[in-house]
C-alpha cells in the first residue's frame, strides 16, 4: 500500500478527509458516473501481544513423539 501525506494534496481533498474522518462515513469517488474509489475513515488497530497471540489456536490431534512410519520399515534398525 503507498503511502501519501496530506499536506501533498490539494486543500479541498484535505477538506474532505477531515469531515470524512468527523463524520465516520465513507465517501464514494465518482467518475463519468461509475464508483472509482470508495474513502473509508481510518479506525485504530488493537495492540496485539506479541507473546501468547496464537494460545489455543492450535490442537493436538495424535502422540506428538511417536514417529509417523512404523520403526520396522526404517532401514537403519535392520
Amino acid at each position: 500500500m503507498e503511502h501519501i501525506a496530506t499536506s501533498e494534496l490539494p486543500e479541498t481533498l484535505q477538506q474532505i478527509f477531515a469531515e470524512i474522518q468527523r463524520n465516520k462515513t465513507p465517501v464514494t469517488v465518482m467518475g463519468d458516473g461509475e464508483p472509482l474509489v470508495i474513502i473509508y475513515p481510518a479506525t485504530p488497530q488493537p495492540q496485539r501481544p506479541a507473546f501468547g497471540a496464537m494460545k489455543g489456536s492450535g490442537e493436538i490431534l495424535g502422540d506428538v513423539i511417536a514417529p509417523v512410519i512404523p520403526a520396522t520399515t526404517w532401514e537403519a534398525l535392520q
